[in-house]
């Protein structure tokens, strides 16, 4: 249970109050909640005996405060175009075009010039990573190579700062807010040194991950709620909180993995690419380790955290009983992290040891955000924040007499715990149709004209793969504001369209699920004890109302949820 005199400790702590921090913050007012909590747990950390933190870097941060963003909106008059409903790209533009203060840039002048590398520009609104509302994802992180002149450079990093400012309100942001009853945000931001080392043109930390000191989504009876859970990737962190394939271990058990075992299915769930700041560009670039293998030759345990998986035989190898250049067409690197536990024990004993710590000092369960040097055995501490829901839910219990051929939906593997009763709408994308589609970013739009026309009703979502995914094979590539009235997303395993699910804890998708109470269950045609009910969806087509996409259909009837997570049984019962 969360500790009320620990977490009051937590609230009223202003890192304004405290001298350390003020040579660190341009302009007055708050810090916002990102930057409380990465300051909280610096604070943690500092006063703690613990040899094992030792091993633990937090980078150089500055800090803008939220009275430069107002000051900022005002000055440029910014509020104005606001109102008058422009679009998101117009009233970005608008922020560019804006300036700040002569003040404010001498500040920006010095502070560009204390550092040499790589940045970070983070949000650090005020209702960010509060006790309730996480808004994980909803604004702007740019990262900046921070070469050339010192004129260039802070002209690159006012753009940044304009850019992050501009983001409280994007479409997904102003949606949040509205769904929630939130009134308007302000804007804090965070310029941190970015982690990670140059190798060749690129700049990335060689592991992110995140973690988590509870894990209430539990896939398996072995997986204990108590022992937490973390998601790895090669490269940087943006690729981890996305809905792409990222390693999840249960700190239970770190042989477990959601996606079982087989190799095509290790293979599938495995990360291939890997996100990278080009410095010569400076931009975010996507890498595929299989059409730059010599990415390696930068990596000393490459093999720590690579296999080889063969299309022809399904097999997967160790890397290193297999040189990279002897690779057959038939083989490709993937990033199972297979031999990672093995080979580095103590890390997975640092991140315990701190998401714990971190808990009971804050008296919540905690989320982090890091990356990791394993050669050096260094940590780096991104962020922290309280997990936005931390509440047990109440036993579900289906019903006993559910006849069969009511059964349009059951799951067995990944699922929240809830109910749903008398819900008159399903709206579905049909797998095959979906994948055929050449322009799939016009599903995610009709979806989103769905949303807004059921405003006020929640209804169920069956889709395809992974909804929320940044690659639209994988899944219909929607964003919050476009599902925000749902009340149960299902997402199809089709083996033969190649869809699969992805346990989707860890990831910006799923803490927007568990803050707005949204069900979330994971059906496999080819896993025992799941149903697909394709045929009643086929047969009732008479019942579906016109849409303006040939793949989404939307069902009129009485349709109940039944899920529940502690027993990993789910069910979706259809009455018309």
């Amino acid at each position: 249970m969360p500790t009320a005199s620990k977490i009051t400790r937590y609230l009223a702590f202003d890192p304004q109050l405290n001298p350390l921090y003020r040579d660190y913050t341009i302009g007055p007012g708050k810090l916002g909640g990102k930057a409380r909590g990465f300051l909280f747990a610096k604070q943690i950390l500092r006063q703690s005996n613990d040899p094992l933190f030792n091993r633990i870097i937090v980078p150089k941060t500055y800090y803008i405060a939220t009275g430069v963003f107002a000051d900022f909106v005002a000055q440029n008059q910014l509020e104005r175009i606001v109102e008058s409903g422009r679009d998101y790209d117009q009233i970005k533009d608008a922020f560019i075009n804006g300036a700040f203060d002569r003040a404010i840039r001498s500040q920006l002048a010095q502070l560009i010039g204390d550092f040499s590398s790589p940045l970070a520009i983070r949000s650090s609104s005020l209702l960010e990573d509060n006790l309730r509302y996480s808004f994980a994802g909803k604004y702007e992180t740019i990262f900046m190579a921070n070469k050339g002149s010192q004129a260039e450079r802070q002209a690159k990093l006012e753009q940044a700062i304009k850019l992050v400012f501009a983001s409280i309100y994007c479409p997904n942001a102003v949606e949040y807010r509205r769904k929630h009853g939130l009134r308007g945000d302000k804007m804090a931001v965070m310029i941190q040194q970015l982690t990670g080392k140059q190798r060749g043109v690129f700049f990335y930390p060689e592991i992110s991950g995140v973690a988590f000191s509870k894990n209430y989504r539990r896939w398996t009876n072995e997986v204990r709620k108590e022992d937490g859970i973390l998601r790895l990737v090669f490269g940087l962190g943006t690729r981890c909180v996305g809905r792409e394939y990222a390693r999840t271990f249960s700190l239970t058990d770190l042989s477990l993995r959601p996606e079982g075992y087989a190799p095509w299915s290790v293979a599938k769930y495995s990360q291939e690419r890997f996100d990278v700041l080009d410095l010569a560009a400076d931009q975010v670039q996507v890498i595929n380790i299989n059409q730059h293998p010599d990415a390696a030759k930068y990596h000393p345990y490459f093999s720590h955290y690579t296999q080889l998986y063969n299309t022809e035989n399904e097999q997967i190898t160790d890397l290193n009983s297999k040189g990279l250049y002897q690779l057959s067409p038939a083989d490709k690197i993937v990033f199972t992290f297979q031999q990672f536990p093995q080979l580095h024990p103590e890390f997975f004993q640092l991140v315990n040891t701190l998401v714990n710590t971190l808990e009971k000092e804050l008296g919540l369960p905690v989320d982090i955000e890091f990356a990791y040097e394993p050669e050096e055995k260094l940590l780096t501490l991104v962020q922290m924040r309280p997990l936005p829901s931390y509440e047990e839910y109440r036993a579900v219990q289906i019903p006993a007499n559910l006849r069969p051929e009511t059964i349009l939906l059951c799951g067995n593997r990944m699922l929240a715990t809830g109910i749903l009763l008398g819900i008159k709408r399903l709206v579905y994308v049909d797998p095959y149709l979906y994948k055929q589609a050449t322009n799939k970013a016009a599903v995610a739009r009709e979806i989103e004209r769905i949303n807004r026309s059921l405003e006020g009703e929640q209804y169920i979502l069956v889709g395809p793969g992974r909804w929320g995914s940044t690659k639209a094979e994988l899944g219909v590539p929607i964003s919050y504001n476009q599902i925000s009235n749902a009340g149960l997303i299902v997402e199809l395993g089709i083996k033969a369209a190649n869809f699969v699910p992805e346990l989707p804890y860890g990831t910006r998708f799923f803490h927007d699920l568990e803050v707005d109470g949204i069900l979330y269950l994971s059906v496999f045609d080819n896993i025992p004890g799941n149903v697909f009910y394709s045929d009643w969806l086929n047969s009732q087509a008479g019942m579906a109302e016109p849409t303006g996409h040939p793949a989404v259909s939307v069902y009129t009837g009485l349709f109940n949820v039944y899920l529940d997570g502690e027993r990993r049984i789910g069910c979706v019962t259809a009455h018309c």
